[in-house]
Parts: structure tokens; sequence; C-alpha cells
């Protein structure tokens, strides 16, 4: 391989991953401004439909992992071309509950109380579809990923299963804090950064996807993180200002693909203890108001608060009494805290 082609992959990924989701939202926002609006936590009319950048990014990460690999298929990047079927999965049923939930099934105890009585909400929909998707992609990263050391047979089975569980529950965790401008947002660059370290440890370690260097080494990882922040550049400045919404098309897909990276980088007992907080975290969601927990909580708080519009305006009470479109109660149970943040599946 010549000496300077490594040095293609920022550029691959910048150009394909990150430039083509930015221009595409630039020009697509306009549109969705005339379209459909529902109301944010605060009573604040926003567009829906952010989250079709995870749409626009699927078909790029497939392109920037096909193009990756031709230049060294030995790169974590070569994992682009499984996170892009993952997020359009992930997205495509978060688009679904978005355009068809009706919020009368909350969390995960309504879901099953429904299908117990045979019927299936578009909440299980989504739950078992991005359930499925992730156990697809934790058998292919099972070939690769540090955790499949010294586990076989039935064990192996085991660990796919954790796998999968650890992709799933990180995309509904990453859903249930959508629930402010920006949230979900941070959360997911916060998980981004965690995987793609997972990932450049294992590549250096010799334990996960191999690379010639620890130049490469650090190059593809980088590139991995710059690739999986491209929708971040592409919606932070319309969810942050307030202008439109994510909704689960976006926040599914943002989990399902953080999930995915730390599950490729995660050794045995890391995949073990993410999964494990993962459970935790959903589960206490039932339960507990992470919002709640984010305003009591000096720090939480004010890192939540960066970047976001001056708490003004109607409240969200005062549109709750007057909304008259369906769409609009639907939509903004993601966002006003009586709902509690445990509801969302």
């Amino acid at each position: 391989m010549n000496a300077f082609a490594p040095m293609l992959l920022p550029l691959i990924v910048l150009l394909s991953c990150v430039a083509v989701p930015v221009a595409f939202m630039r020009m697509l926002t306009p549109s969705l401004a005339h379209g459909r609006h529902v109301l944010n936590y605060r009573g604040r009319e926003v567009y829906a439909g952010l989250g079709i950048v995870w749409v626009i990014w699927a078909g790029c990460a497939i392109v920037c992992g096909v193009a990756t690999a031709a230049v060294d298929d030995t790169t974590a990047l070569v994992a682009l071309t499984l996170l892009g079927p993952l997020a359009l999965v992930a997205s495509s049923l978060g688009l679904i509950d978005d355009a068809y939930g009706t919020g009368a099934d909350k969390g995960f105890r309504g879901h099953f109380r429904a299908l117990a009585r045979g019927r299936v909400t578009t909440g299980m929909l989504k739950l078992l579809g991005i359930g499925v998707a992730s156990l697809v992609v934790a058998a292919i990263l099972g070939q690769v990923a540090p955790w499949r050391a010294g586990v076989s047979g039935v064990g192996q089975l085991a660990v796919i299963l954790v796998a999968a569980a650890a992709i799933a529950l990180t995309a509904n965790l990453v859903n249930l804090t959508d629930l402010r401008p920006g949230r979900a947002l941070k959360v997911y660059t916060l998980l981004a950064v965690l995987g793609s370290a997972l990932v450049l440890a294992a590549t250096v370690s010799g334990t996960g996807l191999g690379a010639s260097s620890s130049t490469l080494a650090v190059l593809s990882a980088l590139s991995l993180l710059l690739a999986m922040l491209g929708p971040v550049f592409a919606v932070w400045r319309f969810d942050l200002g307030e202008h439109g919404m994510l909704g689960d098309a976006g926040a599914n897909a943002m989990g399902a693909v953080a999930g995915a990276v730390i599950v490729l980088g995660a050794p045995l007992w890391a995949l073990a203890l993410y999964a494990a907080a993962m459970l935790t975290l959903n589960i206490a969601s039932e339960k507990v108001s992470f919002s709640a927990v984010i305003e009591r909580t000096g720090w939480l708080h004010r890192i939540d608060g960066l970047g976001r519009l001056a708490e003004t305006g109607p409240t969200p009470e005062s549109h709750e009494s007057s909304a008259t479109s369906t769409s609009d109660v639907v939509d903004s149970r993601y966002h006003l805290e009586d709902d509690h943040d445990a509801q969302e599946v």
C-alpha cells in the first residue's frame, strides 16, 4: 500500500459522512420548515423530520466503508458498511413510531401489555425490529470484536445476545434523552467518543480490527469518530436553535450506531459492564425522570444547557390547552416533562 494512502481516510470520511449530510440538511430544512410542525417541551412550534439526516448518513456510511476498504481493509472504518444499514433500520422504525404512534401505551410494560392482549404497537414494532437488527450486527461484529477472544460454543452465543442487548438498549436510552434541544446529540457525542476510544485501544492492542501501524490505528479511530459525528454537525444548530426536532427517527438511529461502535471495541469485561449499565438505566427510566435528575444536579444542568436558547416564551401548559392538532399532542409527548422520559421505547 502507498505510504500516503492512509491519509486519504479522513478525506473520504469528511467528504462522504460529513459534507454530504451537512449539505443535504442545509438544503432540506426549508422544505421541512413548511411541513408538519409539533410542539417542543416548552410549547414552541418546531418542524419534525431532523431525524431524516440518519437516512442520508446511512447511504453515505455504506459508500464510505466500501471506499475506505479499498484503501485499507484492515481498519475500523470497514464497520461503516454495517453501521449504515443499522442506522437505516433504526431510523425507519423510529419514523414509523413518529408518524403513527399514538402514545397510548407507555414504556416497556405498556407495549408488552398491549402485546399480551393481541395488539402490536408501533413502539413494540420498533423494539422488535431494532432488536433483530442489533442481533444481526452483534453476530457479525463477534467475528472481529475483542470480546470474542476465549469464548466459544454456547458461551459465544450468550455473549452475542449480550452485545445485541447493549446495542438495542443504547438506542432506547438515547431516545429517552431526547427531551430537550441538544441533549440527545450531547449524549450521542459522548458515546461516540467512548466507542472510538475503545476501538482505538482494541486496534492498538491487536485484539480488534487490525492495522498495519499505530499511526494508522489512531487515524482510523479518529476518522471513525468524525464519520459518526457527521449527522451531529448537520443538525446541531437546528436542534439547539429549536427550529426542528430529531424525533425517534433520529434518536433511535444515533443510539444504535453508538452502541454498535462501543460493542465493536469493547473487551468482554467492558461489554458486560456496559450492557449492565444500559439495562439498569433503561429499567430505572420506568420510575425516574432523567430530566428531574439533571435539573437537580448542578454540573449536569450546566452541560445540558450549553448552547440552548434562554428559558423564555410560552409554557407547555398554555399550549396543551389550546392544541387542536392530534399530531401536535402526540409528538409533544416526547418533550413534555409530566409524561416522564421513562415512557419512551
